[in-house]
């Protein structure tokens, strides 16, 4: 049987670069672009600079690239028409091990994956008129989760960690957080991010 498209409402990180909201521990520009240095090397071993070339490894299922991504908006959205010169079963056959590689690595892999897309709408936009966004239902099956690329993995823990629950919030709560909002980002991924955290670190300092 199909699951219906979820309508909860979904998100996408923005860009961040610095916090300065009164509402929660200000971050320089420099101290934001440093932690996001330092995630990536910790995450990847190579630098901001480098996210551009990067290519995951295969066994990595949970990161995708930006172009990964756009390519899975392209298949789900003509998996049942055919596209690029081919029917809608050559079209299978040519990406069938794609839905494969896109089955989440987590807990729950027994369900199927239920890659779908949503439409991102922007201010004063229907939703028919919004941007794809590739997403796969959460683990009960009645929301959108969003994948997101490797370069959005910093800003969409910072969102949380940073600016939601200003630095006072665990692993387990950061990472029960990113499972109502995001589809492939792990808890390897949210511990690393805690690590390099260098509020997190001052105060550990602190406290010894």
């Amino acid at each position: 049987s199909t699951l219906e498209t979820p309508t909860n409402p979904i998100h996408v990180p923005a860009h961040h670069t610095s916090i300065e909201t009164e509402d929660t521990i200000i971050m320089s520009e420099e101290v934001v672009a440093e932690h996001r240095e330092n995630f990536y090397q910790k995450l990847l071993g190579i630098s901001v600079a480098e996210l551009g070339d990067y290519v995951p490894p295969y066994i990595q299922a949970n990161l995708k690239t930006e172009a990964q991504l756009e390519e899975g908006i392209h298949i789900v959205s003509h998996w049942d028409t055919g596209a690029d010169g081919l029917d809608a079963a050559a079209f299978r056959s040519k990406h069938k091990s794609w839905y494969v590689r896109m089955r989440p690595v987590l807990p729950n892999t027994a369900r199927r994956s239920g890659v779908h897309i949503r439409m991102l709408k922007g201010e004063g936009e229907e939703e028919e008129d919004g941007t794809p966004v590739l997403c796969r239902y959460n683990k009960d099956g009645t929301e959108s989760v969003v994948f997101v690329a490797i370069s959005q993995i910093y800003d969409a823990l910072f969102e949380i960690h940073c600016l939601e629950r200003d630095h006072l919030r665990g692993k387990d709560a950061i990472k029960a957080r990113v499972d109502q909002l995001y589809g492939n980002i792990t808890s390897e991924h949210v511990k690393m991010f805690l690590e390099t955290c260098p509020v997190c670190i001052e105060r550990q300092r602190a406290v010894a």
